[in-house]
């Protein structure tokens, strides 16, 4: 999409994305904050260090918290994710990256697997996936990324699903207290199972964020992990007895990324599962 193409988001979605950028960018070195400053005039963001530098976002994907939007511009979101996803997503690979929220870690991944590559975001809430579809775009890798504005799940279907102000923290119905809810949508559900029976090219890396739904999720994903071995890169929220029996049930080896604990301490966000 060129510049002169591109909408004024920061216009279109009101005066709070302009004060959200502006203060992220009052925490940035002088420079980085004025390139900031720059794109910000275009509706835009863009990463400014790391490995995902220069992928953009349009403005409103970094108001959903402080913290969230200059781990975002700084490059240092997850970073043990995004180390980990470096090593498991080769050239031409196809990744799922289910729970994509604004898409870093869709964009990334496509980053990774180059022009070859592909990779499919599944996104439940309308405006992250529409979030997720204007990244690709303004990055210009909206051709090795699929946008899916449903929500992976156990079953196919639909479902409940419980948004909250900051979109991420969204989850669906069957994880129970909705916890803040601003709104209730329904929104279809699938499994991966079902994403590669339909015709879609089976992943070769999962990466999921489901705010709790885990469990459910990889539950989907049974025949994809016994058939297919795809790695999984997968955030628990207090999850771990239920995601990770299905996981070495599967046959995987269990990784903690973030601290010096076991993948089945509470403390422990982030595990990579590699099959045996």
């Amino acid at each position: 999409m060129a510049a002169a193409d591109t909408p004024d988001l920061v216009a279109q979605h009101g005066r709070s994305d302009r004060t959200a950028v502006l203060r992220v960018s009052r925490h940035l070195p002088p420079r980085r904050a004025a390139r900031l400053t720059g794109l910000m005039q275009r509706g835009e963001v863009a990463v400014l260090r790391g490995m995902a530098i220069g992928l953009r976002f349009p403005a409103r994907a970094v108001t959903p918290g402080f913290a969230h939007a200059l781990l975002i511009l700084d490059g240092d979101l997850e970073v043990p994710v995004q180390e980990a996803l470096r090593r498991s997503v080769a050239p031409g690979a196809t990744v799922y990256d289910i729970g994509a929220n604004v898409g870093f870690f869709s964009l990334l991944c496509a980053r990774f697997a180059g022009e070859a590559g592909r990779v499919l975001a599944f996104e439940p809430v309308p405006d992250l996936a529409l979030q997720v579809q204007e990244a690709a775009q303004r990055s210009g890798l909206d051709g090795r990324v699929e946008v899916r504005a449903e929500a992976v799940a156990l079953t196919e279907g639909t479902e409940a699903l419980y948004v909250v102000q900051d979109a991420s923290w969204s989850h669906l119905a069957s994880r129970g207290n909705p916890g803040g809810a601003v709104a209730t949508i329904t929104v279809p559900t699938t499994t991966v199972d079902a994403v590669v029976t339909a015709g879609a090219p089976a992943p070769d890396v999962l990466k999921l964020d489901v705010e709790g739904s885990e469990g459910d999720v990889l539950r989907g994903a049974r025949d994809t992990l016994r058939t297919h071995r795809p790695i999984v890169v997968v955030e628990l929220h207090d999850t771990h007895a239920d995601a990770l029996p299905v996981l070495r049930d599967a046959g995987y080896a269990l990784e903690a990324l973030d601290g010096p604990w076991g993948p089945d301490d509470p403390q422990c966000r982030h595990v990579l599962a590699t099959p045996l």
